[in-house]
């Protein structure tokens, strides 16, 4: 972009200046050239992209099972189990309202024979919850949960 107005434009610095625009963790992001999940994923090194597509495609596939109505904990249980194994990798997702949520759904279903199907009513409640805890986690990679990914 500077090149299309470089001449009048110099440089990020100075337009911001120019137009009174004080934001540092912007300016720094523009400088970095990466987004905050890449520069501060140090601890889990390039395995975090690969991690946060597994655990989005986790969450879809739980929430799509729920709107596809599987109720048996046969069913639900092993897709549930991976999904919390992914969420778990993330730094403060212990922290996190939706962990505990769906904690105590795994918990729910552990008490539960094979063969036996959750209400309707408690598949609306985990659509719920789990949809929560997807936009929670989803805030996290921006920056906007408590320590982010990683």
């Amino acid at each position: 972009m500077l090149k299309l107005v470089g001449d009048d434009v110099p440089s990020i610095e100075d337009f911001m200046k120019r137009y009174r625009m004080e934001h540092p963790a912007a300016l720094h992001r523009l400088r970095v050239g990466v987004p905050a999940t890449v520069e501060h994923s140090s601890e889990a090194g390039p395995e975090t992209g690969k991690w946060v597509a597994e655990t989005t495609q986790s969450f879809i596939t739980f929430m799509d099972a729920l709107k596809l109505r599987l109720r048996a904990k046969d069913q639900l249980h092993p897709i549930l189990q991976e999904l919390l194994t992914g969420y778990a990798r993330f730094k403060g997702s212990r922290e996190w309202e939706g962990r505990s949520r769906m904690v105590s759904w795994l918990i729910t279903l552990n008490g539960m024979k094979a063969s036996e199907e959750i209400t309707e009513e408690q598949s609306r409640q985990l659509l719920f919850d789990v949809d929560h805890a997807y936009a929670e986690f989803f805030r996290s990679l921006g920056g906007g949960g408590k320590d982010g990914a990683t």
